[in-house]
């Protein structure tokens, strides 16, 4: 039965996230099952795709098709919600659409269009050759080669929205408004945040190749997740300190900077609103775990051995596009290198503990009214 189950592992888990998946979307769940597995959604596309790719790359065939059309499914739905993110933000409170609407929401979707396209730069073996003299990728791996088309296309995609329209849509008043009207903004946000920690994880070591080419341990050395000493979680507290202090007097001239070019700044006030509901001593220390160990062990410990410093923190950025402007999304790339440093010079394991004692500061901070 063992010898079964590792034969066909790559097999079962398409089999356990398609039920996964259709089970969410059927609308029979409901109650805490449902909220556990509605959060496995955001990963699920991500495992299916590693999976697939790792069946191709062993059997080759129609499997190598199946892995491209799932990958250009997935990059249409992250292209599908950025827009939709982004024509909510376009949309007038008074249901009036007027030509100029119109235009915004063309140049919305041809900048996602051409983001989406550009993605695809990855399947040239040209530029893999080329990529190859900067990160330990290996051009001729198929894997590796799908793994680079989606770091690419969330690298390009999220940002189009901010390029078009000068505003995140998270900060939009469309999107704030529909929030505060429905009271979800100051909803416990506890389980939720513990059930996507629970679900990245998972998601992590699957894609790492957990159960599938490397064991547990060799999956936990491949993300850099091992038992910290002492000195190097005193080293990490102390770090996070540090660039919670840094950051105190960099922001202000990142935004500065970023206005002086006329280029929008992040309204921190409204930031802080879509905080609201994890400014609880429960949610800012779910929250700082889940974004600090969730964060580090996908971008710096899944991501960083293959695709080097630069390109994961560049994707670290960009995953923040919805929620920050410009100067917002160059502190993050800048924190994103700090960890990235860490994790090449100790292990994933420190740079978690760093990001999530950083994220708890300021939580903190933001819950007895200090705003940034």
């Amino acid at each position: 039965m063992l010898k079964f189950l590792r034969r066909h592992v790559e097999g079962l888990v398409l089999i356990f996230f398609g039920l996964l998946f259709a089970l969410v979307i059927s609308g029979l769940l409901e109650g805490g099952i449902e909220s556990f597995l509605t959060a496995a959604l955001d990963v699920t596309p991500f495992v299916i795709l590693a999976m697939f790719a790792y069946l191709a790359e062993e059997r080759g065939g129609a499997l190598r098709w199946i892995a491209v059309v799932w990958l250009f499914l997935l990059i249409g739905g992250i292209a599908a919600v950025t827009a939709g993110f982004g024509v909510l933000s376009i949309l007038p409170d008074t249901g009036e659409f007027d030509l100029d609407m119109a235009a915004d929401v063309a140049l919305l979707l041809l900048a996602i269009l051409g983001a989406a396209t550009a993605s695809l730069i990855g399947f040239s073996r040209r530029f893999r050759v080329w990529l190859s003299r900067y990160i330990p990728i290996e051009p001729d791996s198929f894997v590796q080669r799908i793994a680079l088309v989606t770091v690419l296309a969330l690298i390009l995609i999220p940002p189009a929205p901010l390029l078009v329209m000068g505003v995140p849509p998270y900060l939009s008043e469309p999107f704030i408004k529909l929030l505060t009207e429905s009271g979800d903004i100051f909803a416990d946000t506890v389980r939720i945040n513990a059930y996507s920690l629970f679900w990245t994880l998972i998601a992590s070591f699957l894609i790492a190749g957990a159960c599938v080419r490397r064991t547990l341990p060799e999956a936990l050395e491949r993300l850099g997740l091992v038992r910290p000493a002492g000195r190097e979680i005193a080293f990490a507290v102390l770090a996070a300190v540090v660039l919670v202090v840094a950051f105190h007097f960099i922001d202000p001239l990142l935004a500065a900077l970023v206005g002086y070019f006329g280029l929008p700044v992040t309204d921190t006030g409204t930031v802080n609103l879509l905080f609201a509901g994890s400014l609880t001593l429960p949610g800012i220390i779910v929250a700082s775990i889940t974004a600090g160990f969730g964060e580090e062990v996908t971008i710096r410990g899944l991501l960083q051995p293959r695709f080097g410093i630069l390109l994961p923190a560049l994707l670290f950025a960009s995953l923040h596009a919805f929620q920050y402007s410009w100067d917002g999304l160059i502190s993050v790339f800048l924190a994103g290198i700090v960890f990235a440093y860490i994790r090449r010079y100790s292990s994933t394991t420190t740079s978690a503990v760093t990001h999530t004692v950083y994220d708890l500061v300021l939580f903190a901070l933001l819950m007895a009214g200090v705003s940034f």
